[in-house]
C-alpha cells in the first residue's frame, strides 16, 4: 500500500478528510480534492491561474528542446540516459548529484525515510527512492504525461503523487525526514520564504536538500545567466515573449542566510561533470564574461 501523508487544505490550512476512495474534502472551507490519473489534485484553481504563464512557457521550451518525447523505458532508467542522448551531459550532472544524495544523506538514515520530492517533474527521483524502500511523495504543479507527473504511470514501484504548488503545500507540518527541492528551488518567487515553509514539513532531526539549481557566488552572474536564458527562449525556442518565473538562480550567500535563520548547519557538495564539460564551462567564463553556474547538492540539517 502507498503511504500517504496527512493532508491539509492548501488555501485555509484546515484538515481534509476522506470523502470516498478518490476524494477528500476540507472540513473548514469545503474544497474538494480528487485523485485523478493516479495523482491527488491539490492545485487549486487560484494557484493554477497564477502559474499558468509559467507552465505554458515551460512546456513550450521543453518541447522545443526535445525533452518531451520519451518512452516508458527512458523514464525508468533516469537519471541514466544513453550516451547519444541530446541531453546526456545534463543528466550526467543529475546522476552525479543523485549519488551525492545517496552517499551524504540517505546512507546515514534508517529505512524507510519519509521523503518530500518538490518539483518532482516526471517523478524519477521518487521512483528511485521508492525502489530503495523509502516512502516518497512526488509533488509538482505540472501534470502532463510527456514531461510532468503523468509520466509516473511508467514506474513499477508505487509512490504518492500530488499535484500542488510548492508554495502552498497541502501537508501537515513535521511529517518528513527529508525534503528535497529537485532542480526546482530557483523557480520560487521568494527563495527564503519557500525554504522556510519546506522546513516546517520536516520532522525533528530532518534534512533539507536543494539539488541542481544553478548556484552563483555573485548575483550579477546569476542575473546575466537568466537574461541569456530569456534570449534563448525567444530566439532558439521561438517564443513570442519570455518571462522568468522566480529569480531563476540561487546564491551561496542567499542559502547561507536562510540556514543561519533556521539554525541549521549547511554544506554544498558540487557535481563537477565530465572533463570536457568542465573545460567548456571555463571557456564560457571568458566568452560570456560571467562565472558559470555551479550545480550539486546543498544539504542543511
Amino acid at each position: 500500500m502507498v503511504w500517504l501523508p496527512r493532508f491539509l487544505c492548501p488555501e485555509c490550512r484546515s484538515d481534509v478528510r476522506a470523502a470516498g476512495d478518490d476524494h477528500m474534502a476540507c472540513v473548514e472551507c469545503g474544497r474538494v480534492f480528487d485523485r485523478q490519473g493516479g495523482m491527488w489534485r491539490f492545485l487549486t484553481a487560484t494557484r493554477a491561474a497564477r502559474l499558468e504563464s509559467f507552465v505554458r512557457q515551460y512546456r513550450a521550451v521543453r518541447a522545443q528542446e526535445g525533452r518531451r518525447l520519451a518512452t516508458a523505458d527512458y523514464y525508468r532508467r533516469l537519471p541514466s540516459v544513453a550516451s547519444d542522448d541530446p541531453h546526456a551531459r545534463d543528466w550526467q550532472i543529475r546522476r552525479e548529484t543523485y549519488h551525492h544524495l545517496l552517499g551524504h544523506v540517505l546512507a546515514a538514515g534508517p529505512l524507510p525515510l519519509h521523503v518530500l520530492d518538490l518539483g518532482a517533474g516526471s517523478g524519477w527521483l521518487s521512483n528511485r527512492l521508492a525502489a530503495l524502500g523509502h516512502r516518497a511523495v512526488a509533488v509538482d504543479a505540472i501534470d502532463d504525461d510527456a514531461d510532468g507527473l503523468g509520466a509516473t504511470r511508467h514506474y513499477a514501484t508505487p509512490f504518492a503523487v500530488v499535484q500542488a504548488d510548492f508554495d502552498a503545500l497541502p501537508f501537515a507540518a513535521g511529517q518528513f525526514d527529508l525534503v528535497v527541492f529537485n532542480g526546482s528551488l530557483h523557480y520560487a518567487q521568494d527563495t527564503a520564504a519557500t525554504l522556510e515553509r519546506a522546513h516546517h514539513m520536516l520532522a525533528p532531526g530532518g534534512t533539507l536538500v536543494v539539488m541542481d539549481s544553478p548556484m552563483f557566488g555573485a548575483e550579477r552572474d546569476g542575473s546575466a545567466m537568466v537574461a541569456e536564458k530569456m534570449r534563448h527562449f525567444m530566439t532558439d525556442c521561438r517564443l513570442t515573449e519570455a518571462t522568468p518565473h522566480g529569480i531563476g538562480y540561487l546564491t551561496f550567500a542567499m542559502l547561507a542566510a536562510v540556514a543561519e535563520r533556521l539554525e541549521l548547519g549547511a554544506a554544498f557538495v558540487p557535481s563537477r561533470g565530465p572533463l570536457r564539460w568542465r573545460l567548456g564551462r571555463n571557456l564560457a567564463r571568458v566568452t560570456l564574461r560571467r562565472a558559470p553556474a555551479a550545480f550539486g547538492l546543498w544539504v542543511a540539517r
